[in-house]
């Protein structure tokens, strides 16, 4: 059952000590009187906490007009002592059976009634503590400048589709400075307060939320990435950018990075890890993301969540080549025919692409494992065809399928003619 004095005692002015009076919220979480002057750099009277406000009025409603009153216990003629704060059953006395029966039916009539007000009042209460976004008791609530509460995970879903309040349409300022924001203290110690079995079952329904959500892995359906390499990302959908708040709240941020079906491909179940190294965030909710391509796996099952791909995985790595038979050609010589291709391109009419790679992504690597990745990315042929070194656990057996290319491509007329623009 909700205590309403304590209720009452929380909602306190911390500048005055005394009961908020039209309070209004400021960015720094804590609710004040509205005759108070607003923290410094504000250009105009902040509006009124729209939360607050109905708590502090639902209180004056309640009390002023329905909150039951103490039975009058009648006393007996000859007692000097005046009727108790708090009505109480006395012990009968045989002269007064009948005034004690109708003190004991005043006294369960009193209870019950109180019972009653209590139940509509935490009712009452819930309703105004609850978001207008999920429509459940707000967690990690935060206040926005137009003065309405949500909570913390839900107003960042809403700032994903649009930059404007969901209640009154105004326009708050940009994503960042919601970013680290702080909650709505008054309204999280009433929360805690008045609901803490409620408050605690809604804090472990989302971390069990966020546990499902990580169990598979997010995947990032965009372009063809390779082990060993950076790449940077622009994330501006807001599934895609739901999808990266998830990925840093984890111990080490990373997602999967899988090629996109082409027109008449299709779907490819490789794809790459991509671990997260750094993230600038925008204004207005985009990001830009540094990464670094780790391994490769293969997507044993793939689904939906929230608009983007999860899917459940397996890790590829390399199985070492037999050193039982001496390979013909050695890896030094396959590596040998790939710089070769290379050189012919650099002599070509199209010298910018090989010296675009090596301000890219530096200098040919000397390991034939990362080798054939790095010459796959030059070669003028489609990505799908590319795709077909990510399940290859040989770097021997890579090595030979772009040497197979650099043939082909050596075979065609128009390679030889100096084109390499497909």
């Amino acid at each position: 059952m909700v205590p309403w004095k304590t209720v009452h005692h929380i909602i306190q002015c911390p500048r005055c000590q005394l009961p908020l009076r039209n309070p209004f919220t400021p960015a720094c979480g804590h609710s004040l009187c509205s005759h108070h002057p607003p923290p410094p750099g504000t250009l105009v009277q902040p509006k009124l906490d729209v939360t607050i406000n109905k708590v502090i009025a639902l209180l004056g409603r309640l009390l002023d007009d329905d909150e039951p009153r103490s039975p009058t216990v009648r006393t007996r003629p000859d007692s000097p002592s005046p009727p108790p704060d708090r009505p109480h059953k006395r012990p009968r006395l045989h002269s007064h059976d009948s005034q004690e029966d109708e003190d004991t039916d005043d006294l369960l009539s009193h209870l019950r009634a109180l019972h009653l007000w209590n139940n509509r009042f935490e009712k009452e209460l819930l309703t105004e503590l609850s978001c207008e976004i999920c429509f459940m008791l707000l967690y990690n609530p935060i206040t926005t400048p137009c003065q309405h509460t949500f909570c913390a995970k839900c107003l960042y879903r809403s700032l994903d589709h649009s930059s404007l309040c969901p209640l009154c349409r105004d326009k708050p300022p940009g994503f960042s400075f919601f970013e680290n924001h702080p909650p709505n203290h008054t309204i999280e110690l009433l929360i805690a307060t008045a609901f803490p079995e409620m408050y605690a079952e809604r804090a472990e329904a989302i971390a069990a939320e966020e546990r499902d959500a990580r169990l598979d892995t997010p995947i990032f359906v965009c372009t063809l990435i390779f082990p060993g390499h950076p790449t940077a990302l622009h994330f501006f959908e807001p599934r895609y950018r739901l999808m990266l708040r998830r990925c840093l709240e984890q111990p080490v941020p990373s997602f999967g990075m899988a090629p996109a079906p082409g027109v008449t491909a299709a779907q490819i179940d490789y794809g790459t890890m991509l671990e997260v190294r750094s993230v600038q965030m925008l204004p207005d909710g985009r990001s830009m993301v540094e990464t670094w391509s780790t391994y490769r796996f293969r997507i044993l099952e793939r689904g939906t969540l929230d608009g983007y791909t999860v899917g459940r995985i397996e890790r590829i790595d390399d199985i070492p080549d037999s050193p039982a038979l001496p390979p013909e050609p050695s890896n030094a010589e396959l590596m040998q025919i790939c710089t070769s291709f290379l050189n012919q391109l650099r002599r070509g009419t199209a010298p910018w692409v090989v010296q675009r790679l090596n301000n890219v992504y530096g200098p040919p690597p000397t390991d034939p494992a990362q080798f054939a990745y790095w010459v796959a990315l030059v070669l003028p042929i489609d990505d799908y065809e590319k795709a077909r070194l990510l399940p290859i656990r040989s770097a021997r057996l890579r090595l030979r399928l772009v040497v197979h290319w650099i043939e082909q491509l050596n075979s065609n007329w128009w390679f030889n003619s100096g084109c390499v623009i497909t």
